[in-house]
């Protein structure tokens, strides 16, 4: 469960932090930002600002040309990358070498040592997603010539965009008004809503897709039975929240809190691209529409 309420987390009010390891030298430079974090003691680069979660982290990293991680580093929750900009190599601690490009999927299991390096022409934004809330200082970190002290058991999955088959499943997404698609890069097992079960990673902890509105379209409303993130990622939403609009621009985000009904509408003249995180995968037939 979560200890917070349904609210919109402006991107102009999340300051860039530059806390992690050598975010601020050259070669290295970084920084994060976070629209849902984990409550005090907890992982959460925006703890005065961003929502808070018992389930779920979800941030931004920006990651400029020629820059990288120092280092490589493991955390006791899964790790997951959507690029918005630019390319992204990663690598783990046996040296296996993974690229994602924009609206790609990079998945880091529990335990598994990773770094990444921006290995495009143009600086590199990503969204960060923790399958779970961690303790500061939990996460393990080897600066460059360290050999990690534990046996890699898994290792970084590429989930590609262009693989992701549109799903129309969703109630009245091909009638006019209410027309929309969804995708899914993690989404439950058996039993659990899963849009692209082919190809998308299989989580009991979390589920991540973003739904796609052209201009005029809005979704019906609904409730989840667990929290659920929104950032916009292309375009501009209308977020409706027990009864009231509010506004969302590129990078803005929202939580929603578990049982809020709402519905969001396409406010722009360009297709509306809303990432979702659901801090629990929903059970097949569990979410209530209006």
């Amino acid at each position: 469960m979560t200890s917070t309420k349904s609210q919109i987390i402006r991107y102009s009010d999340l300051e860039p932090q530059w806390h992690v390891p050598g975010a601020k030298e050259p070669g290295f430079i970084r920084y994060l930002i976070s629209w849902v974090g984990g409550p005090p003691g907890y992982v959460n680069p925006n703890k005065d600002t961003a929502a808070i979660s018992r389930e779920v982290v979800v941030g931004l990293m920006n990651l400029p040309m020629g820059q990288k991680q120092k280092g490589i580093h493991y955390h006791s929750v899964a790790e997951i990358y959507i690029i918005l900009r630019g390319e992204l190599e990663g690598y783990d601690g046996t040296g296996h070498i993974t690229r994602a490009g924009p609206l790609d999927c990079m998945y880091i299991p529990a335990g598994v040592p990773h770094g990444v390096r921006n290995c495009g022409t143009e600086d590199c934004d990503l969204i960060w997603i923790h399958d779970g809330i961690e303790k500061i200082g939990t996460s393990v970190y080897y600066m460059d010539g360290e050999v990690p002290g534990t046996a890699q058991l898994d290792e970084i999955s590429i989930i590609p965009f262009n693989e992701l088959e549109a799903n129309y499943s969703c109630p009245r997404a091909k009638e006019v008004e209410f027309m929309r698609w969804v995708v899914n890069w993690v989404g439950g097992p058996d039993g659990f809503d899963n849009f692209n079960r082919r190809v998308g990673v299989v989580s009991d902890r979390v589920a991540i897709g973003t739904t796609v509105l052209p201009p005029g379209q809005k979704s019906v409303p609904y409730c989840l039975q667990d929290g659920e993130v929104y950032v916009v990622l292309r375009g501009k939403a209308l977020l409706n929240l027990g009864g009231e609009n509010r506004e969302m621009g590129k990078l803005d985000g929202a939580y929603i809190a578990a049982g809020q009904i709402h519905s969001v509408r396409n406010h722009g003249e360009e297709p509306l691209y809303l990432m979702w995180v659901h801090e629990r995968p929903q059970a097949i037939g569990s979410t209530r529409y209006y």
